[in-house]
Formats: C-alpha cells, sequence, structure tokens
C-alpha cells in the first residue's frame, strides 16, 4: 500500500508512476525509478528507491527536481502496534534557500498527512509477496582500494608528463585523475553502500581511457570519440585559448560517458557481479553524479587566467547544480548521458 504505484495512487495527492522497474522487476525494489506528478500537474519529481527492508523501512530519493532542488529524500517505516501498525513518514528537503525550502515544506507536510489519512481509510489490497533478499557479504575493500590507488598514480604522472610538455592534452589529463581521486573519496568516506563496485570500476574505466590515449600517440588509430576528444584536445587557439579548453574538456567528457561507461559498467557485473542484479548498484551510481562538479572545479582552480572562461567567476557565485543545469542547456549535459549510459549498460548485460 505504501510502496506499490499502483496502490499508491489510491490515495496519494501526487500521482506516482514506475518509470523503470528495479531488482526483480518489482515497482517497489531498489533501484527503482519513478516519476511523482504533484498536485496540479505543474511540477513532477524523478525519484530513485534506495533501500527496502521489506515491511519495514522504505527509502527513497529524489534525483531530479529541477536546478532549485538541492536536496530531498524520504524514508516511510512502519512499526508494529497491538491494533495494526504506526507509519512514520519522514521527508527531508533543502531547496536554494530558507525562505523557499520553509515554504514548500509547509505544503508537502501537509499533503503527506492528507494522503496519509486517505490512507488509513482504505481497505487494503492483496498482501504482497515479500522479495527474496540475498544476505550481502561486506566486502574487503583493502586490495581494491589499492589498485584504484595505483590507476590515480599512473594517471597523474599521465597529465605531470603532458604538463612537462607543454601538451594541451594535459588539461583532459589532468581532470581524469581528479574525477578517479574523488571516486575514491567517496568511497573512504562511506557515501556509497557499494564501495568495491565502484574501487572495481576505476581500472575498468582507466583501461579504456589509457590503452586509447597510447594509440593517439603513436599515431595508430583509436576508438572513434576518443579519436575526436584527443585531436580536439590538441587544438590551440592564441587569442582565446579557453575556447579549445573547454572543447576539449567537453569531448573527453563525451568519450568515456557514452563510450566507455555503458561497456564498463556491463563488463565489470558480468566478470564480477553477474550473480547481483545490476539495478541495485544504480542509487550508488546516481549519487555518483557531483564527482564530475567537483573535478572540473579543481581543474578550473589549475588553469590559468588566460585558459578560464568569462563565466567562470561567476559561476563560483552559484550553486554548482544550478551552474551545471545552466551549462547543461549551452553545451554537453553531464546528468542526461550519465543516466543514459546506466540504462545502456543494463541492456548490455542482460
Amino acid at each position: 500500500m505504501l510502496t506499490d504505484p499502483e496502490q499508491m495512487n489510491r490515495w496519494s495527492t501526487a500521482r506516482i508512476e514506475v518509470r523503470e522497474p528495479g531488482v526483480g522487476d518489482r515497482p517497489d525494489g531498489v533501484g527503482t525509478l519513478r516519476t511523482v506528478t504533484l498536485p496540479g500537474g505543474r511540477a513532477k519529481l524523478r525519484e530513485i528507491v534506495e533501500y527496502s527492508d521489506f515491511a519495514r523501512v522504505f527509502d527513497y530519493r529524489v534525483y531530479d527536481g529541477g536546478p532549485a532542488l538541492l536536496d530531498h529524500s524520504g524514508r516511510q517505516e512502519i512499526a508494529p502496534t497491538a491494533t495494526g501498525c504506526t507509519v512514520t513518514w519522514t521527508v527531508r528537503m533543502r531547496l536554494v534557500s530558507r525562505v523557499a525550502t520553509s515554504l514548500v515544506a509547509r505544503t508537502v507536510r501537509r499533503q503527506v498527512a492528507e494522503s496519509l489519512d486517505l490512507l488509513a481509510d482504505l481497505k487494503p489490497g492483496d498482501p504482497a509477496s515479500a522479495p527474496t533478499v540475498e544476505p550481502r557479504v561486506v566486502a574487503d575493500l583493502a586490495e581494491p582500494r589499492r589498485v584504484a590507488r595505483d590507476v590515480l598514480a599512473r594517471q597523474h604522472a599521465t597529465a605531470d608528463r603532458l604538463t612537462a610538455a607543454d601538451d594541451p592534452k594535459q588539461w583532459f589529463a589532468r581532470v581524469y585523475s581528479y574525477v578517479t581521486d574523488e571516486l575514491i573519496g567517496v568511497c573512504d568516506r562511506g557515501d556509497v553502500d557499494n564501495p568495491d563496485w565502484v574501487l572495481a570500476l576505476i581500472p575498468v574505466f582507466d583501461e579504456y581511457y589509457t590503452r586509447n590515449l597510447i594509440a593517439f600517440e603513436r599515431g595508430d588509430q583509436c576508438e572513434p570519440m576518443w579519436q575526436t576528444a584527443w585531436s580536439t584536445c590538441e587544438l590551440r587557439d592564441d587569442r582565446n585559448p579557453h575556447v579549445p579548453v573547454v572543447k576539449g574538456l567537453m569531448s573527453g567528457v563525451a568519450a568515456h560517458i557514452d563510450a566507455d561507461l555503458p561497456r564498463a559498467i556491463s563488463d565489470l557485473h558480468l566478470a564480477e557481479y553477474a550473480d547481483r542484479d545490476l539495478r541495485e548498484f544504480r542509487p550508488d551510481y546516481l549519487r555518483l553524479s557531483p564527482v564530475f562538479s567537483t573535478a572540473s572545479d579543481r581543474l578550473l582552480d589549475d588553469l590559468p587566467r588566460s585558459h578560464k572562461p568569462w563565466w567562470t567567476g561567476i559561476a563560483a557565485r552559484v550553486h554548482p547544480q544550478i551552474r551545471d543545469a545552466l551549462i547543461a542547456r549551452q553545451g554537453y549535459d553531464v546528468q542526461r548521458h550519465r543516466f543514459s549510459a546506466f540504462a545502456a549498460a543494463v541492456e548490455l548485460a542482460s
């Protein structure tokens, strides 16, 4: 009644639709994607189911609610009582300003209360079958962390080599190493549920990246998107030096996301995680989205003044999520392409 959209739409003041089922093809399994249309029909939220302890705890998070919504997550908890059960529904949200957060939270609180009142008066549907959940084995991270740090050291060395040669490919090589560094940091901080999976992806990504860079430097044919990326990275413009830098970065990011991400995720899954549903890892994958923004900010700090786009000073005063949304409208939409890349990986792995 609380988590299956077909049942939820009997009582929820917001319309809930399954965009893609999660683990076990369930409408409430981990990794399920849902679209929530708020009352009035003008605003939509896109959610992902992050955790489910069936019949007790259910967690979800909004991964796309527009640039003004910085954070929005919910937890539904069920506790048995002598005469039935108590439902506790906690919603946490943060918008770009405190005033906006307070106003929207007040509205959401009222709508949730109205919805639960309707739910309490409904006759339950047929009991749902409990999902089969395999106990998660906590992986030893020592070896995958060592391998990831070795990869990071090689990537730093590559960026240093290109920098010493005044090779303009240095900028993408540097930001690539920052992405790897940030991925390791996410795992070290415990920001993901499956750090072993994230760490194991790093050397798989690196294999595609390094192989294509070596081929390009030797004059051999490399894969089409990487051929375009490295060629773009080598462009120079003495009058507007920031232009080829930005174009090279965007071209390299496109090669990494569009060409490498789907096959890297699929390859790793089939090699090491074939006994698990790939959709189980989608919440962690979406949690990694800020890594690209953070890596880009680090690179901007490295760029000489002449190589920085004119808008960087203004962008630094704007929240990264709003800034990324504005940039996406003008060029390559990182978040949209990352989203598509995971869907492509699921298709490849199946």
